[in-house]
């Protein structure tokens, strides 16, 4: 048997066959490979058996294998025009917003330079001949007619407000008649004097204000006797208001319930016909 099984192996004798015997480190590394080997071959016949099942039984033919090929090097080709036309977006993006910040730059130095040259257009307007002079006169009479309006709103209890039209000349706004803008000569009597009054009265805080030297003293002349009762109780009130303002205010008149107001009062009495001159009289109550 053994030399039927040397014959059958190729050994021509026992000594043969055992040179020809692998260390066991080096048939155990054998071994293994052989292992791998057929677990790789059992994994691509199950793997073969799987695309196999899914196929159901269908063919690629060459045309189509062919025709497949075709479709997938179109897509790369594609694929790489896409890459390169992204790259060309983007780096025109990076261009364009470049040049929005430089374009917002500018823009606001336009703006500045704008607002700058609306500025100079002014003030070369106001220089014309007498324009400063009158530019002044209007912002001042602007000045002067708000606080007008507010003492006037207060003396008629809110009824009358004062503005300036476009020529430069006052009218009346009847807040009470949803207002309707009318000129001052409509006004009463009494209306007349509250408007004059609120005006001397915002001229004189303008001058109070604008002035080297505080103006502390100024006088009414006459003009309550156009007013009724609940009308002279408003100015007399407003006047001792006023007062109070540090600044004095003097009133000449004639109206007894004005004078029974009035805590200090100048007396002047006439001349007599016995050659007595005229004379004045300090009286307190």
């Amino acid at each position: 048997r053994l030399r039927e099984a040397l014959e059958a192996a190729a050994f021509a004798t026992g000594e043969a066959a055992k040179a020809a015997l692998l260390a066991s480190d080096v048939a155990s590394a054998a071994a293994a490979r052989v292992r791998e080997h057929r677990e790789r071959e059992a994994a691509l016949r199950a793997r073969s058996a799987a695309l196999a099942a899914k196929l159901g039984g269908r063919v690629v033919t060459p045309a189509e294998w062919a025709a497949a090929q075709a479709e997938l090097r179109t897509a790369e080709e594609q694929r790489e025009a896409a890459l390169q036309a992204a790259a060309r977006a983007e780096h025109a993006l990076s261009e364009l917003t470049a040049k929005h910040a430089r374009w917002s730059v500018l823009e606001q130095q336009r703006a500045a330079q704008e607002l700058q040259r609306g500025r100079l257009h002014k003030l070369q307007s106001v220089l014309k001949a007498n324009a400063l002079v009158e530019f002044l006169a209007e912002e001042q009479l602007l000045g002067v007619s708000r606080a007008a309006s507010e003492r006037l709103g207060k003396l008629t209890r809110r009824r009358y407000a004062l503005e300036v039209d476009s020529s430069g000349g006052f009218v009346i706004r009847d807040d009470a008649n949803g207002g309707v803008k009318r000129p001052v000569s409509t006004l009463s009597g009494g209306e007349t004097f509250l408007t004059s009054l609120a005006l001397a009265l915002a001229l004189s805080a303008q001058i109070q204000l604008k002035g080297e030297y505080p103006l502390e003293f100024f006088f009414l002349d006459e003009g309550f006797g156009t007013l009724d009762g609940d009308l002279l109780d408003t100015v007399v009130t407003a006047l001792e208001r006023l007062h109070t303002d540090r600044v004095a205010v003097g009133v000449i008149s004639h109206v007894p319930e004005l004078k029974a107001r009035l805590p200090r009062k100048i007396i002047v009495h006439p001349a007599e016909a016995s050659g007595r001159g005229s004379r004045i009289e300090l009286e307190e109550s």
